[in-house]
């Protein structure tokens, strides 16, 4: 698929992207803040799906290590934090090429794994889209729900 003619990926400021992280990640969870401490560092890149010019999807990029000890990695991971998609388009496909154009961005900065820390609702699109899980689930405390860490080898 690639994105229909009304939509573009573009970077986006953390100011930009915080309503719909709100609205689709934080909405009937214990958390009212969307925001994680690394939003405005420099290692950040905030990507935005664009509808027009309506943000309707998001995702947060950061080079950080990859907390698994089975898996090899090395110092330009990419951790994939806060995507967001508009509940009216999940399931589209918008998603997964937010996704795609996201790690796209990771491997020409030299990331060797992209990884998050999934909501086990979305793990079927990660694995879909080429990310194995790996260990236990956890219970991520903003949330409140279950998580899996997943990644792919870029």
């Amino acid at each position: 698929m690639t994105l229909p003619p009304h939509f573009r990926i573009a970077v986006a400021s953390t100011t930009e992207i915080l309503p719909l992280r709100m609205k689709v990640l934080r909405e009937g969870t214990p958390s009212q803040d969307p925001r994680y401490a690394e939003d405005d560092w420099d290692i950040t890149t905030h990507l935005a799906l664009y509808s027009d010019d309506i943000i309707v999807g998001t995702s947060s990029w950061l080079t950080k290590q990859f907390p698994s000890p089975n898996t090899q990695s090395n110092n330009f991971d990419t951790q994939l934090r806060g995507m967001a998609i508009d509940q009216s388009l999940q399931s589209t496909g918008l998603g997964a090429e937010l996704l795609i154009y996201g790690i796209q961005l990771a491997q020409s900065n030299g990331a060797g794994v992209v990884w998050a820390r999934a909501r086990d609702s979305a793990l079927r699109f990660y694995e879909r889209n080429g990310f194995t899980a790996v260990g236990d689930a956890f219970i991520d405390e903003a949330t409140g729900m279950s998580h899996h860490l997943v990644y792919c080898e870029c």
